[in-house]
């Protein structure tokens, strides 16, 4: 078959424009650190790491998730310590008042006091993480502008204006966690405000018998408050478990991502080697035929 100048023109253009779509190729997984540059260099592969993305996507919503349930949860339980820790000083100060030697004025004198810790403890009660109430259930922002989960009446009554609604964030595909302790349940149910309410009414009073009674009902509800940590606890300790099977989860879907997507460097800088090579003796090639001309079969 005769071969004409032309023809040969033409397969050696080939020859290095396919030469040089490999050099572009192998330069490209080079210096990216992908084994595809465009969906046509691995459709099928792309496929599967567009799965494998979206599913570290939905791991990533989880573990933001997670951090904002336990940050949640540590403030709960901050705020509980801190109630637990008034209710402490109130008991005190109820053993203080009950004693023989105190009379009317030094009772009053007490009662000052525990009116104050009356009032630190709505504050408590009125507790926020970011701008939301952690114990008003899922009225966390109020009802209107101004209002408040706690309030105390003017007859020092502490009412309770959210609701008994859980609040939970999904954690996992399919699986949602708890993460807050409504005021009824948590602080109301305690009767924590009613025992130091009724310990300053006794004070006021002064009557030994009826401070006697609020010790008790003081106890009752240390023991209550504590309770009420305890769980907040068993809410942290599982949102730590679903946290270390997020973190390996999403570890273990970045290596099948990695393994997808991420080039072999040895063979890539081997095969770019070849390449070359290959390249350059098409060049070589490619310029002796350039020379041939018609003069030289004269």
């Amino acid at each position: 078959m005769r071969v004409t100048m032309n023809t040969m023109y033409e397969r050696v253009k080939t020859d290095l424009d396919r030469l040089t779509e490999r050099l572009n190729k192998y330069n490209a997984q080079i210096s990216s650190g992908k084994i595809y540059q465009t969906p046509s260099d691995a459709p099928i592969k792309l496929t599967h790491a567009l799965g494998v993305r979206d599913t570290i996507s939905n791991l990533d919503q989880f573990k933001r998730n997670i951090s904002y349930g336990k940050g949640w949860l540590a403030v709960t339980e901050n705020t509980l310590r801190s109630f637990e820790d008034r209710l402490q000083r109130a008991k005190e100060l109820a053993i203080q008042g009950a004693n023989d030697t105190q009379n009317a004025d030094t009772r009053r004198a007490i009662a000052t006091e525990v009116k104050s810790i009356l009032e630190e403890l709505v504050s408590l009660g009125n507790t926020k993480f970011g701008n939301r109430f952690v114990f008003a259930g899922t009225k966390t922002n109020g009802s209107h502008k101004d209002e408040m989960p706690f309030q105390m009446d003017y007859k020092g009554n502490v009412i309770y204006t959210g609701n008994t609604e859980d609040i939970s964030i999904n954690v996992a595909p399919g699986i949602k966690e708890k993460i807050n302790l409504d005021g009824k349940g948590a602080l109301i149910d305690s009767g924590a405000f009613k025992a130091v309410k009724d310990l300053y009414d006794s004070l006021m009073a002064d009557s030994q018998p009826n401070i006697e009674n609020a010790i008790d009902k003081l106890d009752k509800s240390l023991t209550e408050i504590t309770n009420q940590i305890g769980k907040i606890g068993s809410m942290e300790n599982s949102l730590e478990v679903k946290e270390d099977l997020n973190e390996t989860g999403r570890l273990t879907n970045k290596e099948i991502l990695s393994n997808i997507e991420d080039a072999d460097m040895i063979e890539a800088i081997s095969s770019l080697n070849a390449t070359q090579t290959a390249y350059q003796a098409a060049l070589g090639a490619a310029s002796k035929i350039m020379k041939v001309s018609l003069a030289d079969y004269l």
